[in-house]
C-alpha cells in the first residue's frame, strides 16, 4: 500500500464500549479507515457497500449467533476472500472452535492491545494482498494464453516473466523465455522506431513501432510495442502487448501511394485533353482548321500521356512493393526534386543547401520513396504554417561517414509535447482499451516514417530551439 492509501476495516459488533476501545486503539493509525456495523443482520449489505480488506468480528453480538454471521460472510461470492479476525474472550474455547468452524481466518482474545491487534490486523491485509495479485497473476495469464496478440510480463529490470505463445512466435523466443533480456530479445530481431522512444523505453514505456526489414524472400514486418506498468502479480511489473501491424502499415502505404500517383500523375493530361476537347467542342465552329489541327495535337499529347500514366498506375497496384525497387538515389538529384515539389505546392521561399562532394552519393532509398518522402514533409510545412507561405530550409550533408542527413526546417507553429508524440501514431487514436484515446495530427508523417524506416534510415520531429518552427530531420544510409 501507498502512504496515501489505507486499508478498510470494518468492525462488526453491538457493543459500544467494543467500538470506543477499537477507535482509541487504531483511528490515529493512518494505514486503515475505520467502518463500524453496530447491527449485525445488516452486516452482509455494508459489507457489499465497502468491500473492506479485513473485517473484525465481535463474537459477543446481541441476540446474534456471531457464528453464523461469520459462516455467511465467508458463504458470501463477493466476500469470500476477505480476511476475517475474530474478537473473543480467551477462556471461552468453544466460541474459539466454532468460529474457525465458520470459517475466521485468526482471532484475538479480549482485552486486547494496540501492538497485537496491528500486528494481526498487517498480517491478515497482507496476505490478502498477495492473494489477490497471485489471483490476478493467474487470470492474466489465462486471458494471455487465449490471446490472439502477444502478451509478456516483464519485472523492473525488463526481464521477461511471462510470455504466450504469440509473443514467442513474433520474438523468435525460445519456449520458455523466463529470465531472459526482454529488450535484448527485441533488438535481436527488429529494428525499434521512433529511435528516441525506444532509448527511454525502459523508463518510460511510451508506444513504439517494432520492424523487420523487407528483403528478397518476404516484406518487412511491423509490430505496435504498448506497455502498462502495474502491480499484477508483484510489485512494479510491466505488461507488454504486442501487434502485428504490417496489413494496416502495407495498405496505408498502398492508399497514400495510389492517390498520390493519381493526383500528381494524372492531373495534368487529363487537364490536357479536357480543355483541348472542350474548346473544340465549344469554338467548332469558329475555329480554323489549323486551329483545330492544334487542338487536336494538344489533345492527342495528353491522351498518350494519360495511357501511359495509367498504365503506370496499373503496374503499381499488381506490384505494391515496387516503391522498393528501382536505382539508389543520388544525392545530386535532390535539390532539382526539392524545388519541382516546391512548385507543386506553391512554396514561394525555399532555400536548398548541398554540401560539397556528395552530388554522386548513392543512400538506400528510390526515387519514388524518396520523392513521396520529401512531397509529405513539405506539404505539412505548408498545411501548418498559419499564412500558409512559410520559409522552409533544406539541407543536406553528411554528418558521419555511411549516413547522409537531410533536415527540413520552417517557420511555421510550435509544436506541444502531446502532438510531438501524437504524430507518430494515425492508427490509434480512437483506442481508449489500452493506450488512452490519442487523437491523431493526419497520415503525412507516419508514411514518411514507414518509408525512410524500411530503408534503414530515422526520422526525428521536433521544434525548432531559435524561433517558432518545426524541424524534420531525415537520416539515410548510403547506398
Amino acid at each position: 500500500m501507498t502512504q496515501n492509501q489505507k486499508n478498510i476495516l470494518l468492525v462488526i459488533h453491538s457493543d459500544p464500549q467494543t467500538r470506543r476501545y477499537v477507535e482509541e486503539l487504531l483511528l490515529t493509525r493512518r494505514e486503515f479507515s475505520l467502518e463500524f456495523c453496530e447491527e449485525p443482520e445488516n452486516a452482509i449489505r455494508i459489507a457489499h457497500e465497502l468491500l473492506p480488506d479485513v473485517i473484525l468480528l465481535d463474537t459477543e453480538l446481541d441476540g446474534v449467533d456471531s457464528s453464523e454471521t461469520c459462516r455467511r460472510l465467508r458463504a458470501d461470492s463477493h466476500l469470500g476472500g476477505v480476511p476475517i479476525l475474530v474478537l473473543l474472550d480467551p477462556g471461552d474455547r468453544k466460541a474459539k472452535a466454532q468460529a474457525f468452524e465458520s470459517g475466521a481466518d485468526d482471532f484475538i482474545s479480549k482485552p486486547f492491545d494496540a501492538l497485537e491487534l496491528l500486528a494481526r490486523l498487517r498480517t491478515l491485509t497482507r496476505l490478502r494482498y498477495y492473494d489477490k495479485m497471485f489471483a490476478d497473476l493467474e487470470r492474466f495469464k489465462w486471458m494471455a494464453a487465449h490471446a490472439t496478440e502477444g502478451y509478456l510480463l516483464l519485472d523492473s529490470l525488463a526481464i521477461i516473466q511471462y510470455a504466450n505463445e504469440r509473443a514467442i512466435n513474433m520474438l523468435n523466443l525460445p519456449e520458455n523465455p523466463a529470465g531472459m533480456d526482454f529488450i535484448a530479445a527485441v533488438q535481436a530481431q527488429y529494428v525499434a522506431r521512433p529511435v528516441e522512444a525506444w532509448q527511454s523505453w525502459y523508463n518510460d514505456p511510451s508506444p513504439c513501432f517494432l520492424m523487420r526489414p523487407e528483403n528478397i524472400h518476404a516484406r518487412a514486418f511491423w509490430m505496435m510495442l504498448e506497455a502498462l506498468d502495474s502491480d499484477i502479480g508483484a510489485e512494479s511489473q510491466r505488461i507488454v502487448r504486442l501487434r502485428d501491424v504490417t496489413e494496416k502499415m502495407s495498405i496505408y502505404q498502398d492508399i497514400r501511394r495510389f492517390h498520390d500517383t493519381i493526383t500528381h500523375k494524372l492531373r495534368t493530361p487529363v487537364s490536357l485533353l479536357a480543355t483541348s476537347v472542350s474548346l473544340i467542342n465549344s469554338q467548332l465552329e469558329r475555329l480554323t482548321a489549323e486551329e483545330i489541327r492544334e487542338l487536336m495535337q494538344t489533345a492527342a499529347k495528353g491522351a498518350e500521356r494519360l495511357v501511359w500514366q495509367v498504365r503506370d498506375v496499373l503496374t503499381y497496384i499488381d506490384a505494391p512493393l515496387s516503391i522498393h525497387l528501382g536505382k539508389p538515389v543520388t544525392i545530386g538529384e535532390i535539390p532539382a526534386m526539392v524545388e519541382e515539389l516546391a512548385k507543386k505546392f506553391s512554396i514561394q521561399n525555399i532555400n536548398v543547401f548541398l554540401q560539397k562532394g556528395l552530388a554522386e552519393t548513392r543512400i538506400t532509398l528510390t526515387p519514388d520513396a524518396l520523392e513521396l518522402t520529401l512531397s509529405e514533409a513539405l506539404e505539412n510545412t505548408k498545411k501548418f504554417h498559419p499564412q500558409h507561405s512559410p520559409t522552409v530550409d533544406v539541407s543536406i550533408n553528411q554528418p558521419e561517414p555511411g549516413t547522409i542527413l537531410i533536415r527540413i526546417n520552417d517557420d511555421g507553429v510550435t509544436l506541444s509535447a502531446e502532438q510531438l508524440s501524437w504524430a507518430w501514431l494515425p492508427y490509434f487514436q480512437g483506442e481508449k482499451a489500452f493506450t488512452g484515446e490519442l487523437p491523431g495530427m493526419g497520415l503525412g508523417f507516419p508514411l514518411m516514417a514507414t518509408l525512410v524506416w524500411s530503408a534503414g534510415g530515422s526520422l526525428r520531429l521536433s521544434n525548432r530551439p531559435d524561433r517558432p518552427g518545426v524541424v524534420v530531420e531525415i537520416k539515410i544510409p548510403c547506398a
